[in-house]
């Protein structure tokens, strides 16, 4: 639940005990987004993923003894025609972790 204070109180002086208000940035942990291009089938496909996903598909290709586009290459053919590859990916690695904690 999100809670909004009055306009009064928001335009409110501060006191000087007040702690600064913080900035966005360190409230906030966003995900750094990369690009990478992995040849697939034939054709070189750019896929823009969270850098929690690339490590997560990069430890499974590990331990799977395998490289990352061998990866994507089996989730490309697996996912189906509606399914973006971003989105396989990430289901996979997400999958992958929760099966592993449940273990």
């Amino acid at each position: 639940m999100i809670h909004l204070e009055n306009s009064a109180a928001r335009n409110a002086p501060s006191s000087p005990a007040s702690p600064a208000p913080a900035d966005a940035a360190d409230l906030i942990s966003w995900p750094l987004v990369v690009a990478r291009t992995i040849p697939l089938d034939g054709r070189h496909v750019r896929l823009r993923l969270e850098t929690a996903v690339w490590d997560g598909l990069e430890a499974i290709a590990a331990e799977e003894g395998r490289g990352v586009r061998d990866l994507c290459g089996e989730l490309d053919a697996a996912r189906p025609a509606n399914t973006p590859l971003t989105s396989a990916i990430r289901n996979h690695v997400l999958a992958h972790f929760r099966n592993a904690a449940q273990r």
